[in-house]
């Protein structure tokens, strides 16, 4: 194994010229902006592993960018547009359509290259959809449901629990059946997508967190683990184990590498 630290890849908002309009966020007039979360920047920091920000790019260019990436997160944001999965012809404000095409193929493209990816609130979405799955455009309309999903005020608040099935791929990364999570979403997974599988969910129903089948190195969360670094367990812990995964997908890959000159 290469004697390097980690690199994970983030993926970010994308400000467009027209958005930008005024000048008002950050920059000049019109100029057009890539934004990331500092959250995970510190996460993956404190974790052990190298920040790389993804920035949006032509899809000719994205096999590239992941080259040297040993990691990737897929983070939260805008909404995903309901045209991905659903007969929906109306336009969308919430959505950011150059953030989603790049996204899915984002996604295509980490899947084929079988490193390991967390994918966080918006990215747990993402997967679903791109999996076939779709989603309550909004929750609080759409269900019954007790809990107040939608928490902003204290982004490291606990807001609910969160119960884990306990097997053996959830107990390499959780160290309890029952997690206390933030809660900083208004959307949730409707019907679930193709090759995946639920394992955890609140006491509500929602779909709180979601794994591929057949593959232990990918983990989906709709809570923010970024903002809860001080827990264990429902935060930072998730990017050790990511950061862990990446380590072991090193090392079996230069043991392979190895056998190959045998």
């Amino acid at each position: 194994m290469r004697d390097k630290k980690i690199r994970v890849g983030i993926s970010g908002y994308s400000l467009s010229s027209i958005e930008n309009k005024e000048g008002i966020k950050k920059g000049l007039p019109k100029q057009a902006l890539s934004i990331f979360s500092y959250d995970f920047v510190q996460s993956i920091e404190q974790s052990g592993g190298i920040p790389i920000l993804l920035p949006i790019v032509n899809p000719n260019t994205i096999k590239d960018q992941l080259a040297d990436l040993d990691a990737i997160i897929f983070a939260g944001g805008e909404d995903i547009h309901p045209k991905y999965y659903l007969d929906y012809k109306n336009d969308y404000p919430p959505a950011s359509d150059a953030r989603d095409q790049y996204e899915f193929n984002l996604i295509k493209e980490a899947l084929l290259k079988e490193i390991p990816i967390l994918f966080v609130c918006r990215g747990m979405q993402l997967l679903n959809v791109y999996k076939g799955g779709s989603l309550y455009i909004d929750l609080h309309d759409s269900t019954s449901t007790p809990i107040n999903h939608w928490v902003v005020d204290d982004r490291e608040k606990s807001v609910h629990e969160v119960e884990i099935v306990m097997n053996d791929f959830t107990k390499k990364i959780f160290s309890h059946h029952q997690l206390k999570v933030n809660s900083v979403h208004h959307q949730a997974i409707e019907q679930l997508g193709e090759g995946l599988e639920v394992i955890g969910k609140s006491k509500d129903g929602i779909i709180e967190t979601i794994a591929v089948k057949g593959r232990n190195d990918i983990l989906a969360v709709q809570w923010h683990p970024e903002m809860m670094k001080e827990e264990k367990s429902s935060g930072i812990g998730l990017f050790k184990w990511l950061i862990n995964e990446a380590k072991q997908n090193l090392y079996k890959r230069g043991q392979e590498y190895e056998k190959s000159f045998r």
